[in-house]
């Protein structure tokens, strides 16, 4: 067993070593920093999405998980719409950007959203939906609500769904800056700064 995790941890560091060397022989310094820049613009904004999906939909998730008929009704939906291509919706996000004249660096941001809440959705409405039966009447019983029981019930039941809807959402969020930090809408090109539009656009160059 030992010998497996020196072998795996070997393998990973002369993984890292080559790719390092690759980036330092192919790149200059200054690209290099700039793309770390660029990478934690990106981080700040997911942070940011996740955040807002998380007290929007942590609530709205225990409301509908507490109800098991309408659990039934909402999980299938909610699972479909983590699976709906958002790239859709980009034309019509483009029209509200040009009408409006607004900045993409923020507005890149709610269709970044709408691709990864549904994954904290579907999972907490899980988390809620598998919280004891007995303990819910107790809490019911002894009159236990408002803040009190979401820290000592609530939030404690469903914590291990949140993180795995949290965990999910971060890595499709990820994937999803590479679509909507860049928007091609005719003749006009929308690019928020982000390591996804620098992926994006240096492909599309690459392309080319």
């Amino acid at each position: 067993s030992i010998i497996w995790w020196i072998l795996l941890v070997s393998i990973i560091g002369y993984s890292c070593f080559l790719l390092f060397a690759f980036i330092l022989t192919h790149m200059a310094l200054s690209e290099i920093v700039h793309v770390i820049y660029l990478g934690f613009l990106s981080l700040l904004r997911i942070a940011l999405v996740l955040l807002i999906s998380s007290c929007i939909w942590v609530p709205i998730g225990v409301w509908i998980g507490s109800r098991p008929r309408l659990t039934a009704l909402i999980q299938p939906v909610a699972q479909f719409l983590a699976a709906f291509p958002i790239n859709l919706l980009f034309p019509f996000a483009a029209i509200l950007i040009l009408r409006y004249h607004l900045n993409f660096n923020i507005w890149c941001a709610p269709l970044m959203i709408l691709g990864t809440q549904w994954y904290i959705l579907f999972n907490v409405i899980s988390g809620a939906s598998a919280l004891p039966k007995k303990l819910c009447h107790a809490v019911d019983i002894l009159h236990v609500k408002g803040s009190l029981k979401w820290r000592k019930f609530i939030l404690p039941g469903i914590f291990p769904y949140f993180i795995t809807g949290l965990i999910t959402a971060a890595g499709g969020a990820w994937n999803i800056t590479i679509i909507a930090e860049v928007i091609n809408f005719g003749d006009r090109h929308f690019s928020a700064d982000g390591i996804g539009a620098y992926i994006a656009n240096h492909s599309a160059l690459s392309d080319g």
